[in-house]
């Protein structure tokens, strides 16, 4: 990887993070969702130009299951049949993209947050989301210091903060 690439992704880094981070300050499951869609974007871009491939792929699921849960949002499509058959769905893509891009057991830490995630926005209730983005921004972190992303590591703590604050918030 060069220098450039390098840089490149932390600049792709900081603006997915400064996205995701907001998504902490919404109370409705829709803009939560186009937030963290967004944000999910930059996350699969960051993570391959950092060679975390286990990473790319968990957050080219997430994009998916934001892009699936979001447009069930919009067309007010409230079943839970078709919720489960997306959870069950995403959760098959994501072993499967597991075993295609395992390095080892510290990549099984992304894969481990997509999972707190999925489980959190499939409930489709924003408190139970920003309690579990805790839990997920911790699991991240980890991964960020394993594919050494300076930027990841440093942002993650603030996705955590903005978790604990957003979940704090709609406690009171």
């Amino acid at each position: 990887m060069t220098n450039q690439t390098y840089f490149i992704s932390q600049v792709i880094t900081v603006t997915y993070f400064a996205i995701l981070n907001t998504s902490f300050l919404f109370k409705k499951r829709t803009k939560v969702l186009i937030a963290n869609f967004i944000a999910h974007i930059g996350q699969a871009t960051a993570m391959y130009l950092l060679n975390g491939n286990t990473g790319a792929a968990m957050a080219t699921i997430m994009i998916i299951r934001d892009l699936t849960f979001l447009i069930l949002e919009k067309l007010n499509k409230k079943s839970e049949k078709k919720d489960l058959i997306i959870f069950v769905v995403t959760i098959l893509l994501i072993i499967a993209l597991t075993t295609i891009t395992y390095t080892g057991p510290l990549s099984l830490l992304s894969v481990s947050a997509t999972l707190v995630l999925t489980y959190a926005l499939w409930q489709k209730d924003v408190t139970k989301y920003k309690f579990l983005s805790i839990i997920a921004g911790v699991l991240w972190l980890a991964y960020n210091i394993f594919i050494k992303s300076i930027m990841g590591v440093l942002l993650e703590i603030t996705v955590i903060l903005f978790a604990t604050i957003g979940y704090l918030k709609e406690k009171k």
